[in-house]
């Protein structure tokens, strides 16, 4: 027989092999994989390239063990008979895995879960707080606004004034730019649309760091007052409306009524944070004290400058505005890290929901632990037998790891592809509560992730079982019948353990997942303090180019309702400027007769203009005096308005009367205002929200250019919005009908979020409680049957079903409860983190824990009781019999 040729790059790789084993083995080691590489050139190049990553491993292999040993060179030697060769330990891994479909598929099935569960949470968090912004150094772009506790306002707007002094003393700063996001009415020949737009400072693409597309930015001289009607498109608009032109600079785009010139495209990555599609110049004016707070400031900061130094250094610049106009700092800047002002509505739910996932991969692992060391101790006198043949502890352990890796593998990719269903199935499910500048897809970062948890999971919970498999006496093994063994004590206590560990985490999330859906429950049963059913509401912002006095609007407002009303259906309609979960309009008051509020705060009330009708279209509740009325709207000498419960509360005190009292707008030289009548709370903000006083003027005591009408119907409020659109294209063509939607499907937008939190909890809660009771389970099962001929000589000696039952069920049930009563306990600790989601419900809600103690006792009854049910249905002389 021809000896092969030899290999020159397999000699080379020799180098890696131990010197011992290379000087006395290599030359055979050599020949036998030229061998091997010749076999696997007539099967193709996959296989050839198997071969040499086998063969490469090998070496490793063998030189990793040499470290570890550091013995004779008997020990290290390798012959073709022991050498590790990955191959067949997958193959025999698959072999022996098919033989087990049952025990496998349920492994897969709970790695699978568990890993989904966790990509699918990894990838939210990864597109909200981890993946960097599109921007150039985005981690010197922080967020810049004014705050006033003492009005009871987070977060109060910029006033222009006070920023055109900030951008001039600011020393921390390369620069800042104000924004103000808001809709605008483009029209183009063919129709009405209403698009997302902000006003901006000609400086924030210099803060952003980006460039347009086509064209320019803004220059100063276009950002003032009375400046050149300009505007800068994005690039989703730039491609709808314009196929993406490049000769685009210079044409003409109808905003608001007014025609503006376009001069730039910005990329996409602009439209951060609110999808914006176009900006204009903001235009204010520096000389005036005070114009509104309103809009946000983006800054950038200078290299190597902290988010603290860049608050005192705002502060500082400030100091001048408090010396002159405010004294008592009721308004304050601030400074904060810019994703983390648009992601901090989002940090509790997230963090929830990341410690869910946690406690679920920790009870899918702690299940794929327990089905692993079953099926380890099962086989101690396979074990055994191979050890007193000559194999070593080592290579045991290899293989066990091989099938580990398989389970994972399988498991691993399973996950990755279901978990990034479940997101898409989430993004998709609220799509508006998420902001859409994040972006949910597989990158380089879940990747890492989810290679990180299933090698977790090998090495924690995969191949530590099998230490129980290998370790000890397993020899001794060999003399036990394999259904009369009991077992390793040590492996019993760590499957009970396992056992118990998955009931307390399952405890605590059921818990949790319980006050939540109880909290979310509570909260959609609050009463919003208007009516839901059969509410059409929509807005329509008039052109101020075309209607820009006052009076005109009102004529629009009045032609608007009364073709409406006129709709067959219609029973009433009415306008306002703030429908309730809409926006906020706010000012400050003072009442005739008020007393001092008990936290000494001077909070902002909610300003409403309505007409008459909008009251009953609501279904507001009167609770004192009168509605407003047709001639309020006419009289332009009486002064009245409504108020609500809480305005009259937190003035006058809880019961006082307030008809015939007077209010007045904080300022010099303000009229007193009449009240005629005090109107029910209203959720405006809601239904989980405080509340806040708030009242409501006549529409024409100050017209609004944009207003809301609610419109209650006696048919399918959907069905009469071609009606409502044709009577505003009668109206006016180039008005848009903006966001036509019922209050029911308001109030389920308000509550979605909370809704996607609440049972996305409860759903991963659900998941942990059938894989603790699949646990138990499994493991009273293969105890039981280890006990087999225990439980026969038992039976033999005179123990009756009863005693049987009580000595299975005795320790199961013990473990249940232990792990029940320290998974109770530790939910306390976790539900006061969650205290602010709860809404009203304790977190030590006596109804929630009853309920969570007896589904988890009850069901673990069934669990360990169907086995104990066959173990006391035992015939004793078939089990003497069995070896």
């Amino acid at each position: 027989m021809t000896e092969p040729a030899p290999h020159p790059l397999y000699r080379a790789l020799l180098r890696l092999a131990p010197a011992p084993l290379r000087h006395q083995h290599g030359g055979e080691m050599e020949a036998l994989f030229v061998e091997r590489l010749e076999h696997a050139r007539r099967h193709g190049r996959p296989a050839v390239i198997r071969t040499w990553i086998y063969g490469a491993l090998d070496l490793l292999h063998a030189r990793a063990v040499a470290w570890t040993r550091r013995d004779t060179l008997l020990t290290i030697a390798i012959d073709e008979r022991k050498a590790f060769m990955i191959g067949s330990d997958v193959r025999f891994a698959l072999r022996s895995l098919a033989r087990q479909k049952s025990a496998t598929a349920l492994v897969v099935c709970m790695l699978s879960l568990g890993i989904a569960a966790n990509v699918a949470v990894f990838s939210l968090i990864n597109g909200l707080f981890l993946r960097p912004l599109p921007f150039a150094h985005p981690d010197r772009l922080v967020y810049i606004n004014e705050t006033a506790p003492k009005w009871n306002l987070d977060v109060v707007g910029v006033n222009y004034p006070d920023f055109v002094r900030w951008r001039e003393d600011m020393k921390l700063f390369d620069s800042i730019a104000h924004f103000s996001v808001g809709n605008f009415n483009l029209w183009d020949g063919q129709g009405a649309e209403r698009v997302r737009g902000a006003s901006v400072t000609w400086d924030l693409p210099r803060v952003l760091g980006v460039q347009p597309i086509v064209g320019r930015t803004f220059t100063a001289d276009e950002d003032r007052p009375k400046g050149p009607p300009v505007v800068i498109i994005g690039e989703a608009l730039w491609k709808e409306r314009f196929g993406g032109d490049r000769n685009i600079v210079g044409r003409a785009l109808r905003l608001d009524g007014t025609s503006r010139t376009i001069v730039g495209v910005m990329p996409a990555s602009t439209s951060f944070p609110d999808e914006v599609r176009l900006w204009v110049p903001f235009a204010g004016d520096p000389h005036q004290p005070y114009q509104s707070y309103d809009g946000d400031a983006i800054g950038r900061l200078k290299p190597g400058v902290t988010v603290p130094d860049a608050d005192r250094d705002l502060k500082r610049a400030h100091q001048s505005i408090w010396d002159k106009s405010d004294k008592d700092h009721i308004v304050s800047p601030f400074v904060t890290p810019l994703r983390e002002q648009f992601v901090h509505d989002y940090r509790t739910a997230a963090s929830t929901i990341t410690g869910a996932v946690a406690m679920l991969l920790l009870i899918a692992c702690a299940n794929v632990a327990a089905v692993m060391l079953a099926r380890a101790l099962a086989r101690r006198r396979e074990m055994g037998i191979r050890l007193a043949l000559g194999s070593s502890r080592l290579r045991l352990m290899r293989q066990l790891l091989a099938e580990n890796l398989v389970l994972a593998a399988i498991g691993g990719v399973i996950g990755l592809v279901a978990g990034q269903w479940a997101i898409g199935a989430l993004v998709r499910m609220i799509p508006d509560e998420l902001p859409r500048w994040a972006a949910f897809h597989v990158d380089a970062r879940v990747i890492v992730f989810s290679l990180a948890v299933v090698v977790a999971t090998v090495i924690l919970f995969g191949w530590a079982p099998a230490l129980h498999a290998v370790g000890g006496d397993v020899r001794s093994a060999v003399h036990a019948s394999t259904s009369g063994s009991t077992g390793a004590p040590r492996g019993r206590r760590t499957l009970w353990f396992l056992v118990g560990g998955e009931f307390a985490l399952a405890a605590m999330l059921l818990v949790c997942g319980a006050l939540l859906v109880k909290a979310f429950d509570r909260v959609r049963h609050v009463d919003p303090g208007f009516r839901a059913d059969h509410v059409l509401t929509f807005s329509v912002p008039i052109s101020e180019g075309t209607r820009s006095k006052p009076e005109q609007w009102v004529v629009f407002w009045n032609q608007l309702l009364d073709r409406t009303r006129r709709i067959p259906g219609v029973d009433a309609a009415g306008l306002v400027t703030c429908p309730p979960l809409g926006c906020h309009w706010g000012n400050f008051f003072t009442a005739e007769g008020a007393r001092p509020t008990p936290d000494g705060k001077d909070p902002v009330v909610l300003v409403r203009l309505a007409t008459p009708g909008y009251f009953e279209a609501m279904g507001v509740r009167l609770k004192e005096g009168r509605f407003l009325r047709e001639a309020d709207e006419q009289d332009k000498q009486s002064k009245v308005v409504i108020v609500d419960e809480t305005f009259v509360r937190t003035f006058w005190g809880e019961g006082a009367s307030a008809v015939g009292r007077r209010i007045k707008t904080r300022g010099k030289d303000q009229p007193w205002i009449t009240v005629i009548g005090v109107a029910g709370d209203v959720r405006h903000y809601g239904l989980d929200r405080p509340m806040r006083p708030g009242v409501y003027f006549p529409q024409a005591a100050d017209p609004s250019a944009t207003m809301t009408m609610a419109m209650h119907v006696r048919v399918d409020p959907e069905s009469i919005v071609p009606a409502v659109r044709e009577a505003l294209r009668q109206i006016d063509p180039e008005l848009p009908l903006v966001a036509p939607r019922t209050m029911e499907e308001n109030l389920r937008r308000s509550l979605a979020l909370r809704a996607a939190f609440s049972w996305m909890l409860a759903v991963f809660a659900f998941l942990a409680f059938v894989l603790a009771i699949g646990g138990a389970y499994g493991v009273a099962t293969y105890l039981v049957t280890q006990r087999t001929r225990e439980i026969g000589i038992r039976v033999a000696l005179g123990a009756r079903t009863t005693d049987i039952l009580k000595n299975v069920l005795g320790r199961g049930l013990s473990v249940v409860g232990a792990g029940v009563a320290c998974g109770i306990f530790g939910s306390l600790g976790v539900g006061r983190l969650l205290s602010d989601a709860l809404f009203g419900v304790s977190p030590a809600d006596v109804s929630v824990l009853a309920f969570v103690v007896a589904v988890l006792v009850g069901t673990a009854l069934m669990a360990n009781g169907l086995p104990a049910r066959r173990a006391a249905r035992i015939d004793p002389m078939r089990s003497l019999r069995t070896e």
